[in-house]
């Protein structure tokens, strides 16, 4: 007979899946590898999809979609200039291939 204060084996196992039904557990009783760990975690799909901004509407984008506009950028017009002006004082960017390295190259 049994001692009082020791628990049957199967007495235990019966609890375990007592328990596993309670708590809503994967009732594994042969440690078998069911891969459920992983199936439990949170999807990662929406967090990854968060993590970049959403996309901003550019000026570029607008005159794209209505070109009979003739819509004008003015920031973009600005820069243009302002690179005209430097090239004409011969301060631009070097044409391709015709840069620092391209000439050390060359000696």
């Amino acid at each position: 007979m049994a001692t009082p204060g020791a628990a049957q084996p199967a007495r235990l196992a019966q609890l375990a899946q007592l328990s596993c039904k309670i708590f809503q557990n994967v009732y594994n009783p042969t440690a078998a590898r069911t891969g459920n760990k992983v199936l439990r975690q949170r999807l990662v799909g929406p967090t990854m999809t968060a993590y970049n901004p959403q996309k901003l509407v550019h000026f570029r984008d607008i005159k794209a979609l209505y070109p009979s506009l003739n819509l004008v950028d003015m920031e973009e017009k600005a820069r243009l200039d302002e690179i005209a002006r430097r090239k004409r004082r011969g301060k631009g960017a070097p044409k391709k291939g015709q840069g620092k390295r391209a000439s050390v190259k060359r000696k």
